[in-house]
């Protein structure tokens, strides 16, 4: 049967969730994904592997958002990235912690005083202000400042906030960004913005489970067994509930 007859009702979810997995944690193209399968007699046509990621990123999201664990922390590193997008410029704005555990990520079309408002405030959703961070490192940019002198009157944001504009601070996530930039570099390119952001949804929180920011919810989270604990965890967010041996 040609790659074309397929249909998704002929794949078992255990192998789209594989996909998935595989796809959004390795720098590899859709086209090298579906040459792995074909070696394991799995015959999968790239875009269907395209079309499963857009669909399953976003919801993967949404769902490891329930179990996301609420740390406090004394403070967190804020930083934008590049992203082009049919050769135009945009912006992921990141946060990370201490731990350089995942905090959020915000996808936007300009870098100004707006997007850093609607990422910062973004952040801070789920934060009660006795639980917010104490100091935020930023960069230079003049559109933080702005962002946390509103949220600071709107009562969002704690008054005694300290923003840190020192280069140093924000190493941290600068080499975060290093891993979701090698999975967007393996893609060849964004063409459509909308599907960008499904994408990159997809990455960044694959990008947290392997982080081991949800080991907390694992079965077993023994060295030897956690790659695929955390597999196994991802599956039962989608109702999948694979034995491993």
């Amino acid at each position: 049967m040609a790659n074309s007859e397929f249909k998704w009702k002929h794949f078992t979810p255990d192998i789209i969730l594989w996909c998935v997995r595989w796809y959004g944690s390795t720098p590899m193209s859709y086209a090298n994904l579906s040459d792995m399968l074909a070696e394991r007699g799995i015959l999968v046509n790239r875009s269907t592997i395209y079309r499963w990621f857009i669909q399953y990123g976003p919801a993967l999201r949404k769902k490891l958002r329930r179990y996301q664990f609420i740390r406090i922390d004394s403070s967190w590193q804020l930083d934008e990235t590049y992203v082009k997008v049919k050769g135009k410029w945009y912006y992921l704005y990141r946060a990370i912690n201490k731990r350089g555990e995942t905090l959020d990520f915000y996808f936007s079309h300009k870098r100004n005083k707006k997007a850093a408002y609607q990422f910062l405030k973004r952040c801070l959703r789920h934060y009660s202000l006795g639980n917010q961070p104490k100091t935020l490192n930023t960069d230079k940019h003049s559109s933080y400042a702005n962002a946390i002198a509103r949220l600071k009157k709107e009562g969002r944001l704690r008054e005694d906030v300290e923003q840190r504009q020192v280069k140093y601070l924000n190493n941290g996530i600068e080499s975060d960004h290093a891993p979701i930039k090698k999975l967007i570099v393996a893609t060849g390119g964004f063409k459509i913005r909308k599907r960008a952001w499904s994408t990159i949804q997809g990455f960044e929180s694959l990008r947290m489970l392997n982080k081991g920011q949800f080991d907390f919810w694992l079965r077993n989270d023994e060295r030897q067994t956690l790659v695929r604990e955390r597999s196994a965890f991802m599956n039962r967010l989608f109702n999948v509930d694979v034995v491993f041996q």
